[in-house]
């Protein structure tokens, strides 16, 4: 009481509702003491009766009325406070309004200032430039003087203006020398200067005079000159004289003069214009430096052209000049990205306004102004920025007292134990590791940090099952106490889907028969019931609504965390049961590929090298048995074969189906002699016949042997080389062959080849090309099919025809693959971020269908690029799915679930029967294009293709035409009801990144006319 006294302190009409509520509390602890003493002196039903006629019901009316009343008047005066701060901010937003106009109508006017006086520069520019037409044209206008001499230097003609310039007349002035009729001297110095004809006899070049050359003429007048002389040559280059041209140039040295003037004159206005222009700048520097804003302009290539002092200290206080600067360099990477989006809008001519913090406790109020050029195109944004922090401030503290306003009304509502509860019980739940552990710091929690008598937790031990006690805190004998009354207590426990009330015979000292209130409350996990949370008051204390709402939604947040750590043992189980799938063959129960790839990297990267060897061991003619017998039995031979070579291989051995018909054993500190010793063992082994289906069958396999580190260095080379010799035991006919590193010696160029195409592989030589596929009936792009090429730095482009099948023999056709299935996934992201998608295939050699680790990887690769469904499509020979057609069948399938289209590659060639035709999870069926390139000069191949479209319209499928060349082959596929066609009439192969502008401007209209 003393504290709200304090609260409500400073308001009069608080303080007097506040002693109106003192007389009321005072009021009930009166009659609080007289229930007492009557109980005291006449018994419980007396004090019964007392408490039912005494007036504590409408005191308790009061206390709540009053406190109402004092609620609404605080909120009220906050309402009050909030109105004062709203009309502070419109104001300081106003004042900012009138503080950029006011900048804006500055910079304008400073704007026509300079405009003005780069004009009147200009006019003295044109003023001068005039003048200097006008002398040109003076000059122009007046005729030169000409004088000739022989190679002696004497004077043989001269014209009239020589003559009048010079006093001699031409008779009198032939056959003198040069020096006596043309006498010159340097017009300041007055000393005797060198006629150019001498120099020109001398060297033979051209030659002119030095300025300010005076002309000494015969009757003394001085005429200033300007001349040049050159030398008179024959047809064989002597020279036979010299031509001698001057001119009196007394005018233009007299413009010379004017314009040196007018220069000096012109010089002292552009100086004094310039004295004023700096001064205007200087003011409006000076008006700029003393507001109080942040002010910078900024060109389109987001470099600073200008900015005030503020602005520059505010945020690049170490420069001393940051224009030209870039805007991230100077805001930080930080601070740039936030305000990225703002300046790009603005270049793109809309204003910005927005509130920032650029630094720990500042705020600036940021507005940005584009600024357009006479097109109306946009060539920078105006900054204009207030610094906002004490109007920030104010608001934190407005809200801190909203908050503590909060915090005071949940005091007065007296629920504060439970509240902690809550908090301490999401503690518990982040911190809990397994269920036991978080039941029983959850009942503990109850109990020490609420304040309740005692807790406990009542779970079904299964579907259906009697509860028992899982933990508890607060019972004295424990959960063996609780456990001997369960009878007791699940009698008073019910379980319905919201907390209950109930009266449970518990005494504090566990033998007493009297009853305690009690809240049940359900534990809700995944939609059902699986118990119960019983908290106990102690006496005969009783639950508030508010106690009772907030222990429900403990007793919830303590069903969470009970299924949140069921989830996550359930996770770790499944987690394991994955582990389990991923490195074991689900068939014969072996190690995978997986597991062995692991296991023998394992063991060759362990410290020294061990020696190790590999068999791989192929199953011959299982197709045969698959077709004969059924798929079933063809596995009970491979689950049998497996088992023989686990009881009949070395303890330390792991056995491993790799695919197929594949099988490996790895026999670790086993040497060449050693490893074929356990082949030979394990060829007795197998030689027994195999029972399947009554009938005694002799299944017979090829061995191939490798050595690890004699022969192979690393785990790919290993497996490799033991492909290579199964291969080799079945070419030779013997049952187990070792591989010999001599024996393939001479295929060094392929090596080379394939060492080249894995660096091609890893070093980004590869490119893919798209063919495009069309749809026969409505004429539109449907998809393309992928094609790699390698850009060899040496050959050029290569096609895939001189390198797939080098990848195919050594190993190298799965990462050649992977590479391209993730090249097409990443066009395809791209294609779908830009909402242009279309379905790519990409075609699968046989290596690829025994590779079981490739759809997880597909998979996988596709949900990490988060893509549409159907968007890559897969292609397989026929050929190829013949190979191991039961095996084929399982992995497509696979594919088919995930959703991914697959094809049936050359149509044709092969030799598919109906039936796997018809169980194949096939979308597309392509004819091969042999068929199809004969189509139009060939009735076989027209009747096979018209067959094949109806074979496959009959199963259910859709065909593909390739190698469609020519309109004429188009029309009758389409006669024929081909659903897609794709060949060099549509278009070539091309990069990829040209696909989609191919796309853009096809029509089939187009297509028909050329």
């Amino acid at each position: 009481m003393a504290q709200i006294r304090r609260l409500t302190a400073d308001s009069r009409e608080l303080q007097q509702h506040w002693s109106s509520l003192r007389r009321v509390l005072d009021q009930r602890l009166q009659i609080a003491r007289q229930v007492e003493l009557v109980r005291k002196t006449q018994g419980a039903a007396a004090a019964t009766r007392f408490a039912n006629q005494s007036p504590l019901l409408q005191t308790r009316v009061a206390v709540y009325r009053l406190l109402d009343e004092m609620d609404a008047l605080e909120r009220g005066s906050l309402d009050l406070h909030q109105a004062d701060y709203l009309a502070t901010r419109q104001r300081l937003l106003q004042l900012g309004s009138i503080t950029a106009i006011l900048l804006l109508l500055l910079l304008a006017a400073t704007y026509r200032l300079i405009r003005s006086q780069l004009r009147a520069l200009e006019a003295s520019r044109q003023q001068l430039a005039d003048s200097q037409e006008n002398l040109s044209i003076t000059l122009h206008s007046i005729g030169d003087a000409v004088l000739a001499t022989d190679a002696a230097g004497r004077i043989t003609r001269m014209n009239p203006v020589a003559e009048q310039l010079t006093g001699w007349t031409l008779a009198e002035a032939v056959g003198q020398p040069v020096a006596t009729v043309f006498h010159i001297i340097h017009e300041l110095s007055r000393e005797p200067a060198l006629v150019p004809v001498e120099r020109v006899l001398a060297t033979g070049k051209v030659q002119g005079l030095a300025n300010h050359t005076c002309l000494i003429a015969r009757d003394g007048r001085e005429w200033p000159i300007a001349d040049s002389a050159a030398p008179i040559t024959d047809d064989s280059g002597q020279i036979r004289g010299v031509v001698l041209v001057f001119r009196d140039v007394s005018l233009e040295r007299s413009v010379e003069r004017a314009m040196q003037q007018q220069n000096v004159q012109l010089e002292r206005r552009v100086d004094e214009k310039t004295r004023q222009w700096a001064d205007s700048m200087a003011h409006l520097h000076s008006i700029i430096t003393a507001l109080p804003a942040y002010i910078a302009f900024v060109s389109r290539e987001q470099r600073y052209v200008y900015v005030n002092d503020q602005y520059r200290q505010r945020f690049a206080p170490e420069h001393d000049d940051i224009t030209a600067c870039l805007v991230s360099d100077i805001l930080g990477p930080e601070r740039y990205q936030r305000v990225q989006p703002m300046i790009e809008k603005a270049l793109q001519g809309e204003l910005q306004e927005y509130d920032w913090q650029p630094f720990a406790g500042v705020w600036h109020a940021i507005r940005y102004v584009p600024k357009r050029d006479s097109s109306g195109a946009v060539e920078g944004y105006y900054v204009l920025g207030n610094d906002i922090t004490g109007r920030k401030r104010d608001e934190e503290r407005i809200q801190a007292l909203n908050l503590e306003l909060a915090g005071r009304v949940a005091e007065l509502e007296g629920v504060s134990r439970a509240l902690r509860t809550l908090s301490a019980g999401n503690h518990a739940m982040l911190r809990a590791s397994d269920e036991p552990g978080l039941l029983q710091d959850m009942c503990r929690l109850i109990v020490s940090v609420a304040g309740y008598a005692s807790a406990a937790v009542w779970l079904h031990a299964a579907e259906g099952e009697r509860l028992f006690p899982a933990a508890q805190h607060g019972f004295p004998g424990g959960l063996e106490r609780l456990a001997g009354m369960a009878d007791s207590m699940l009698a008073a426990i019910t379980f319905s889907e919201r907390p209950s009330l109930l009266q449970v015979p518990l005494g504090t000292d566990m033998a007493s028969k009297e009853a305690v209130q009690g809240l049940s409350c359900p534990l809700w996990v995944d939609g059902r019931i699986i118990g119960a949370l019983l908290v106990h008051t102690g006496g005969t204390a009783c639950f508030d609504s508010d106690e009772i709402a907030l222990l429900s939604e403990f007793a919830d947040d303590l069903a969470f965390g009970i299924g949140m750590l069921r989830g996550r043992a359930e996770q770790k189980r499944a987690q394991a049961a994955m582990h389990y799938l991923t490195h074991h063959d689900a068939l014969t129960g072996l190690a995978n590929e997986t597991q062995l790839v692991e296991t023998l990297a394992a063991v060759m990267a362990n410290g020294p090298p061990t020696p190790l060897a590999l068999l791989q061991l192929n199953i011959e003619r299982l197709s045969e048995i698959n077709d004969a017998l059924g798929f079933s039995h063809g596995d009970h031979i491979l689950r049998e074969f497996g088992r023989r070579l686990t009881e009949c291989a070395p303890v330390s051995a792991l056995v491993a189906r790799l695919r197929g018909d594949e099988f490996a054993v790895l026999l670790p500190a086993h040497d060449v002699a050693a490893a074929q010793t356990v082949a030979q063992r394990l060829e007795q082994c197998l030689a027994q016949p195999f029972l399947v289906a009554d009938i005694r069958l002799d299944v017979s396999a090829k061995t191939g042997i490798s050595h690890f580190p004699d022969y192979a260095g690393s785990v790919h080379e290993l497996l490799r080389q033991t492909d290579i010799a199964v291969h080799a035991a079945r070419d030779k006919g013997v049952s187990h062959w070792l591989f010999n590193p001599q024996e393939y010696c001479d295929q060094s160029p392929h090596l080379n080849m394939a060492g080249e195409l894995r660096q091609a592989i890893e070093g980004g030589e590869l490119r893919v090309y798209l063919q495009p596929k069309v749809e026969m009936a409505s004429g539109r792009v449907c998809g393309a099919e992928a094609l790699v090429r390698w850009q060899h730095g040496a050959q050029g482009l290569l096609s895939p025809a001189l390198f797939i099948g080098l990848a195919e023999r050594t190993g190298l056709i799965k990462p050649l693959t992977e590479w391209m299935i993730n090249s097409v996934l990443d066009l395809l992201q791209e294609w779908q971020q830009q909402g242009c998608a279309l379905p790519v295939a990409v075609n699968l050699s046989a290596h690829n269908l025994r590779d079981e680790a490739l759809g997880d990887k597909i998979r996988r690769w596709q949900q990490q690029r988060q893509l549409q469904t159907g968007l890559l499509e897969l292609e397989i020979t026929e050929s190829t799915l013949m190979e191991d057609a039961s095996s084929c069948l399982h992995v497509l399938q696979q594919w088919r679930d995930d959703g991914i289209p697959l094809y049936i590659d050359d149509f044709g060639t092969g030799y598919s029967s109906l039936s796997y035709l018809q169980r194949l999870p096939v979308e597309y069926i392509k004819i091969d294009q042999s068929f199809v390139c004969n189509l139009s000069g060939s009735k076989d191949s027209a009747a096979i293709v018209r067959s094949t479209i109806d074979l496959v319209h009959d199963l259910g499928r859709k065909t593909v035409a390739e190698g469609v060349e020519s309109r004429a082959d188009w029309e009758q596929l389409r006669a024929l009801g081909c659903d897609v066609a794709q060949g060099y009439y549509i278009a070539r192969p091309m990069p990829a990144a040209s696909f989609l502008p191919w796309v853009a401007g096809f029509s089939m209209a187009q297509l028909a006319r050329e």
